[in-house]
């Protein structure tokens, strides 16, 4: 037998060699990992052919990010982070704001899934353990993919904070002040729950470990203030829409607590075990056991915090307990150590790990894709097809004209019909007449029995256009596929219609030109770039700054997605405030070159640094 040329492991060529190879099976697993979630994320679109992004929460952020890119970040309010990443990118990748939406839901989703397992990673013995991690946590994320762009965006940022703090190192602790910064101008009120398990965490570690409370502690006081920072610059300029955006908005403006307390726990009631699987909460009730240092004091503390958020959520009624458990990523990361900790109490019984195991992952991962192949848009072609026929008839009357828009049907409530049709109405209308768009509900029928929401609703929107500037110059709109019971009332008004399914009393006098880009519908293959094409520049927009700060390479490329969405978004708001705003065009590359070109030369700084500073001499001792 001819003896083997290899090198052995025992030699320094050898481990060497075995280095090497354990990082092109690394590498390929996380393309693996990449290219799977990528699939998943665009599945909705291609089976369904959806033109727009999927959840209730998108027509919001159409009209967020055409408003801001018109008038200014202020415009949106205390969550500026997803509009300012939104108008970079449309204006770095060319896109339109529905693919660009669309995008973020899968790149920030797969994002999730990379910060994940990075996070577990180097920290567990097991290969599997982050494989899985990434997997289950990514598909996980469908629950805040479906609209909730805000939330999706502060979980990318959270869960790459907690891995940079585990590399334990200086720089590390200053990339996760950073990355939670960027994090919590996208969702403040989050970050108040990412300080809160940070809190607990370094509690955790205050006896066992000397520099983690103090590393970790930093980063959340660093964190806290850049977002304080940025949310305080914002007061300058045009305030935000004083609007309901959704059904819970309405309900809190109009003091309605007991009506909102019984649709937070009715959608707690009812969506809870579709957010976590029976088998997610035992699996990770054991990987507990497999979570140690950092990790476990981490993982520990967001699963304390999210129980007693759940609690203090059902007994107060201040905030939705749902929203908790979607932001309960510990779960499915815990869950995968879990199946890793099950795979080696089976020992030598191969074929029933490998059942086992397997059966329990297929379940969590069907449960995730039968909550994710449910979702579809919150809009149709029809509906924003009509709205821009509206929009043309709006021009023809001066800018600052209250636009009043009907909307009706036979719900006893219609409060979910009238924000989603006033979210769509803004996201359609072009970005100059935002501001003029009103909506109203008329009372119920007489014949109708009461309902003191839909009393509400009707008093509190026709306030809202009484003390609108120019109230007396209102102009009523109908769209027939947001009223269609008062339809046939309207259209024996003479000279009412201006085109099919569109009502306008008065008629405009004659038609006015549109500022801006009308809303159009993507495709399914637009959306996928949109997606590709969101992942890689926030690859290469953060993959300088990640390299500066990590020390390990896999864990540069699963983590730089999340250092691209931080440097976006703070250079973004950062020369917004400075009178460069990226209003989708090609301000849009310079924030992105910037953003990323900072990055770079960091990293090459710090490398000049590192080999100009001699290694330290080590003198023998005498004798030796």
């Amino acid at each position: 037998m001819r003896a083997s040329t290899s090198p052995a492991p025992s030699t320094p060529r050898g481990r060497a060699t075995e280095a090497r190879s354990a990082r092109r099976t690394d590498l390929l697993l996380l393309a693996g990992l990449s290219a799977g979630l990528l699939v998943w994320f665009l599945w909705p679109y291609v089976r369904g052919g959806f033109r727009f992004p999927l959840g209730p929460d998108a027509p919001v952020y159409l009209w967020w990010i055409r408003l801001a890119g018109a008038e200014g970040l202020s415009a949106v309010g205390h969550r500026p982070g997803v509009p300012a990443l939104a108008l970079t990118l449309q204006g770095t990748l060319g896109l339109s704001p529905v693919p660009v939406v669309a995008g973020l839901e899968g790149a920030l989703g797969i994002s999730v899934g990379l910060a994940s397992a990075a996070l577990v990673r180097g920290r567990h013995d097991s290969r599997t353990a982050w494989i899985l991690a990434g997997a289950l946590a990514g598909t996980f994320a469908v629950h805040l993919a479906a609209g909730y762009l805000a939330n999706l965006a502060f979980a990318v940022a959270f869960l790459a904070t907690a891995a940079a703090l585990a590399e334990g190192t200086r720089r590390g602790a200053v990339a996760a002040a950073v990355l939670l910064g960027a994090g919590g101008l996208a969702h403040p009120l989050f970050l108040l729950l990412g300080l809160a398990i940070l809190g607990l965490s370094a509690a955790l570690a205050w006896r066992t470990e000397r520099g983690e409370p103090v590393r970790v502690i930093g980063a959340a006081l660093g964190g806290a203030a850049i977002a304080g920072a940025g949310l305080l610059a914002l007061l300058a300029g045009p305030g935000p829409l004083p609007v309901d955006t959704s059904r819970d908005g309405f309900l809190r403006r109009a003091g309605m607590t007991g009506e909102l307390r019984s649709a937070y726990l009715d959608r707690f009631v009812h969506r809870w075990a579709r957010y976590v699987q029976w088998a997610s909460v035992p699996l990770a009730i054991v990987g507990l056991r497999e979570a140690k240092g950092f990790l476990g004091r981490f993982l520990r503390a967001w699963g304390l915090t999210l129980l007693a958020g759940v609690a203090v959520a059902l007994v107060t009624g201040w905030i939705p307990p749902d929203r908790f458990v979607t932001f309960g990523f510990v779960v499915p990361i815990l869950a995968a150590l879990g199946l890793v900790r099950l795979w080696r109490a089976l020992g030598a019984r191969r074929t029933l790990a490998l059942l086992a195991t397997g059966l329990l992952t297929l379940a969590m991962l069907a449960g995730a894709m039968i909550a994710w192949s449910r979702q579809e848009p919150f809009m149709s072609e029809l509906e924003v097809a009509r709205i821009s026929a509206a929009a043309r008839s709006a021009a023809g009357f001066p800018p600052g004209t209250p636009l009043v828009f009907f909307v009706n049907d036979e719900d006893a409530t219609t409060s979910f019909l009238a924000t989603r049709a006033a979210n769509l109405i803004r996201a359609g209308m072009p970005p100059d007449r935002i501001r003029d768009v009103f909506v109203v509900v008329p009372p119920a029928a007489e014949s109708a029995p009461t309902n003191p929401e839909r009393e509400a609703l009707v008093r509190l929107w026709e306030r809202d256009v009484q003390d609108a500037p120019n109230a007396d110059r209102a102009v009523t709109i109908l769209l027939a596929p947001f009223d269609r019971v008062d339809l046939a009332r309207v259209r024996s008004l003479p000279d009412a219609r201006v085109s099919r399914g569109v009502f306008v009393q008065p008629r405009p006098a004659a038609p006015g030109s549109v500022s801006g880009e009308p809303l159009e519908p993507s495709s399914p293959g637009a959306i996928a770039w949109a997606t590709v094409g969101t992942l890689a520049l926030l690859l290469l927009a953060g993959y300088g700054w990640a390299r500066a700060a990590l020390a390990d390479a896999l864990h540069v490329g699963m983590l730089a997605p999340a250092f691209g969405l931080a440097a976006l978004t703070l250079v973004a708001i950062a020369l917004e405030r400075l009178g460069l705003p990226p209003d989708g065009g090609s301000r849009g590359i310079l924030v992105s070159a910037l953003a990323g070109g900072g990055g770079y030369l960091a990293w090459f700084v710090l490398e000049r640094r590192a080999r100009a500073r001699p290694a330290p001499q080590v003198e023998e001792e005498p004798g030796k």
